[in-house]
């Protein structure tokens, strides 16, 4: 990234784009960014960060839509400071009674965190242990109503391929990720973007991987998955609130 302005138009652009799913035209980022830029400026910034690769133009004529490169810019700058997002009352209260009510059986924990993650977040989520290669996901559905699969088939049938070979799937994903993982007292979320993720299957989607301590000093894990336009200030946010009750649970 080369100048302030340009960061913070990046910034803008990932948020709205999030948000509608739909490309940013320079109108629009002049007229609600709140930056005082005119239209033309601003087009020019866009164009300086499309050459810089941050951002890509799909039409001749249309806005323009953040690259894997300006998400993974976004995300570490979203992991080297603490996270704004609020989560919602009523999400920590779900997550809460889930956990409490599901303390004493680790299998029941792993379900009912694939279950209330993928409601909140509307992302697909797979949790569970490599001790009894148990494994519960949940949200598929979801990502389907999403734009990116409603419109593009290519992505349906690329997500409906990573299911047909899942078990084999995620014996790969629990290699490449979660043993190379710190541990739960490490890094607590690993995030690989679009082309970064070494899995043909989803390479356009974005998957979150971490390990969190269940009773008995079980190791779980979670996997979530969803498109490089998730909202990743909330996911990053719910997977953090979960794990941190956990280990209150855990402390108990």
């Amino acid at each position: 990234m080369t100048t302030v302005r340009q960061e913070r138009l990046l910034d803008f652009i990932i948020r709205k784009h999030v948000k509608t799913a739909k490309p940013v035209g320079s109108s629009l980022v002049s007229k609600k960014a709140g930056f005082g830029l005119s239209p033309a400026t601003v087009r020019n910034e866009m164009a300086e960060l499309e050459k810089a690769g941050y951002l890509a133009q799909l039409h001749t004529s249309g806005g323009r839509v953040p690259t894997d490169k300006a998400y993974r810019y976004y995300v570490n700058q979203l992991l080297n400071k603490p996270i704004k997002t609020k989560l919602d009352e009523k999400d920590k209260e779900r997550i809460n009674h889930t956990l409490s009510a599901t303390y004493e059986d680790f299998r029941a924990i792993n379900k009912a965190i694939a279950n209330i993650l993928s409601e909140c977040s509307g992302n697909l989520v797979i949790a569970g242990t490599a001790q009894d290669a148990e494994f519960f996901k949940q949200g598929l559905v979801s990502m389907l109503k999403m734009p990116e699969f409603k419109e593009e088939f290519s992505n349906l049938f690329r997500l409906a391929s990573f299911f047909e070979g899942f078990d084999a799937m995620f014996q790969a994903i629990e290699r490449e990720f979660f043993h190379t993982l710190a541990g739960p007292s490490g890094l607590p979320i690993q995030i690989l973007i679009g082309h970064e993720n070494p899995f043909k299957q989803i390479r356009g989607e974005t998957i979150m991987c971490t390990k969190y301590i269940l009773p008995g000093d079980i190791i779980g894990s979670l996997t979530l998955v969803g498109p490089t336009r998730m909202d990743y200030e909330k996911n990053i946010s719910l997977i953090n609130y979960t794990i941190n009750q956990l280990q209150k649970l855990n402390n108990t």
